[in-house]
C-alpha cells in the first residue's frame, strides 16, 4: 500500500528541491508554495474524510458522488488560486504552474485514496 504513495511523494520533494536550489526557475518563493500546497492538502484531506462518510452512508453511489466531491474540490482549488495565491505572488504565470504540479500530485494521492475507499467492504 505504501507503494501506491511513492510516485506522488517523489514529484512534492522534487517540487521543494527545485524551489530551493534553483529558485529563479521555479519562480516562486518556498513561503509561496507551502501555501499552494497547504490549501491542496486541506482540500485533499476533507474530500478522503467525505469520501469515508460517503461509503459508508451511501455505498451504492459512492462513486458517483466522490467524482463529484472531486469536481468541486478542483472549483475551489481554482477560486483559491486566484483568490488567495496569485495576488499574494503577484507573478500568475509561474504561480500557476507551480500549482499545476501540485495539483497533480495531489490528484495522483486522491485517485490512490478514491481507489482504496471504494474497494473497501462495507462493515
Amino acid at each position: 500500500m505504501q507503494k501506491n504513495f511513492l510516485p506522488a511523494v517523489a514529484l512534492i520533494i522534487a517540487h521543494f528541491a527545485v524551489a530551493i536550489f534553483a529558485p529563479d526557475f521555479a519562480g516562486v518563493s518556498i513561503a509561496h508554495l507551502l501555501i499552494i500546497y497547504g490549501i491542496l492538502a486541506t482540500l485533499t484531506t476533507l474530500h478522503v474524510l467525505c469520501g469515508i462518510v460517503v461509503k459508508k452512508q451511501f455505498p451504492e453511489q459512492a462513486a458517483l458522488i466522490v467524482i463529484a466531491l472531486n469536481m468541486l474540490k478542483m472549483i475551489l482549488a481554482m477560486i483559491l488560486l486566484f483568490v488567495v495565491v496569485v495576488p499574494l505572488a503577484g507573478k500568475s504565470a509561474s504561480v500557476a504552474i507551480n500549482f499545476l504540479v501540485a495539483y497533480f500530485a495531489f490528484i495522483f494521492l486522491d485517485s490512490v485514496f478514491a481507489i482504496l475507499i471504494l474497494n473497501k467492504d462495507k462493515k
